[in-house]
C-alpha cells in the first residue's frame, strides 16, 4: 500500500496475500491517519523488544548503580524469553498481565516482589520508548502491581551476636568478625563494605564517610568507641591497595564471598532466619530501643524517607515502658 501524507510519500506492507484483507488493512490505516493515531502504531510497528532492550543497556544501564544493573540483568532472563523477538505494538496490557499469571504459576516459587521488580524494568524501558519516540503509551502502566509482603526482617540478640562473632572468626581470611562489627555499628549495606577505603576512615573526628548505592550521595556516620578500636587496630598493617577489607589480590571483597561466609557462620551459630541486611536492621532496632529519635536514625542509615526508617525501627516493650513512666512522673508533677 502506498499514501502520501503532509506532501510524504509511504510505502508499507500490507503483510498478505489476500486482496480482500489488504484492502481492510489499507482502510484502517486511513482512518487511523485521519485520526492523527498511525505515526505511532507505525513506529511501534517497526520497533522491537530487543531493540529497545539494547538500547536501554547502551543508554540507561550505565547511569545507574552496579547493583541495579544486576538487577536489570536478573528481570531481563525471563522478560527476553517472553517478550523476545516481538514488535512493541504487540506488547499489551493484556500480554503482560498473561506475562504476570506465567511467572506467578512457575515451578520454582517466584515472589511478587520479584514478578513487580521484572515488571519495573519493561515498564522503564517501555517509559524510554516512549521518550525515543517508538511508543506512544506505555502499556504497563495499565497493568497494577501485585501487593508485596512486607520484609522487615528482625534484629540479633545480644547472644546471638556473640556467638556469631566466634563462629565468625575463621572466615574470609578472618576478616568476618570485623566485616559484623562495622555492619552492626554502622548500618552498612553489604555493598558498601567492600568499597571502604582507609581514605574514607577520620580517626581524628571518629567518622566514617561512605557513599550511598542507591542515592550515589556520600554521608558521614561517627564512630563508636568499639569500631574505633578495631579499625585502629586494622590500620596499623594497611593493604597497599588502601582498602579496609581488601581480597589477597588487593581488589574489593566480593559480596557474594562474604554473604557465604556469613550464612556459613549463621549455620553454625544455629541462628534461623536472619541476613547480612538484617544487621542493619538490629543497628536501626537498638538505636530506637536506646531511646534515640526517629530523624537521628534516619540520617545515621541515610534514608531519604522516614517511612523507610519506621520498617526498621521498632521498639521493645521496655522502651516503651521508659516511656509510659515517663507520663506517670508528669503525672505526678502535676499532682
Amino acid at each position: 500500500m502506498s499514501f502520501s501524507i503532509n506532501g510524504v510519500q509511504y510505502k508499507r506492507s500490507t503483510t498478505t496475500p489476500d486482496r480482500k484483507l489488504a484492502e481492510k488493512i489499507y482502510a484502517k490505516v486511513t482512518t487511523e491517519i485521519t485520526e492523527g493515531k498511525w505515526f505511532d502504531r507505525d513506529a511501534a510497528s517497526r520497533h522491537t523488544y530487543d531493540e529497545m532492550k539494547e538500547r536501554f543497556i547502551q543508554e540507561h544501564a550505565p547511569t545507574v548503580s552496579a547493583g541495579m544493573q544486576r538487577s536489570y540483568q536478573v528481570s531481563f532472563k525471563h522478560l527476553d524469553g517472553y517478550f523476545g523477538g516481538l514488535t512493541l505494538d504487540k506488547i499489551t496490557p493484556d500480554l503482560i498481565s498473561q506475562y504476570v499469571t506465567h511467572r506467578r504459576q512457575a515451578k520454582r516459587k517466584v515472589t511478587a516482589s520479584t514478578r513487580n521488580r521484572e515488571l519495573a524494568a519493561l515498564s522503564k524501558m517501555m517509559n524510554l520508548a516512549r521518550r525515543w519516540r517508538w511508543l506512544r503509551e506505555n502499556p504497563c502502566e495499565l497493568v497494577p502491581k501485585e501487593k508485596e509482603k512486607k520484609d522487615v526482617g528482625r534484629a540479633l540478640t545480644n547472644e546471638e551476636e556473640a556467638l556469631l562473632l566466634v563462629k565468625a572468626k575463621d572466615l574470609c581470611n578472618g576478616d568476618l568478625p570485623d566485616i559484623i562489627l562495622l555492619a552492626l555499628h554502622t548500618g552498612f549495606r553489604i555493598g558498601q563494605v567492600p568499597l571502604l577505603k582507609w581514605a574514607d576512615v577520620d580517626f581524628q573526628r571518629k567518622a566514617i564517610k561512605s557513599l550511598n548505592e542507591k542515592t550515589k550521595q556520600t554521608y558521614f556516620i561517627p564512630m563508636s568507641e568499639a569500631l574505633h578500636v578495631m579499625l585502629l587496630k586494622r590500620s596499623r598493617v594497611c593493604h597497599i591497595s588502601g582498602r579496609v577489607f581488601p581480597s589477597n589480590s588487593g581488589t574489593p571483597l566480593d559480596k557474594d564471598n562474604i554473604r557465604r561466609a556469613f550464612k556459613i557462620a549463621l549455620t553454625e551459630a544455629k541462628i534461623k532466619n536472619f541476613r547480612f541486611h538484617d544487621l542493619r536492621h538490629t543497628a536501626a532496632t537498638r538505636l530506637a530501643q536506646a531511646g534515640v529519635d526517629i530523624y537521628a536514625i534516619a540520617s545515621f542509615l541515610n534514608h531519604s524517607q522516614l517511612s523507610t526508617t519506621k520498617r526498621y525501627a521498632k521498639h521493645s516493650v521496655e522502651s516503651l515502658r521508659n516511656a509510659v513512666q515517663m507520663l506517670d512522673r508528669k503525672e505526678g508533677t502535676n499532682g
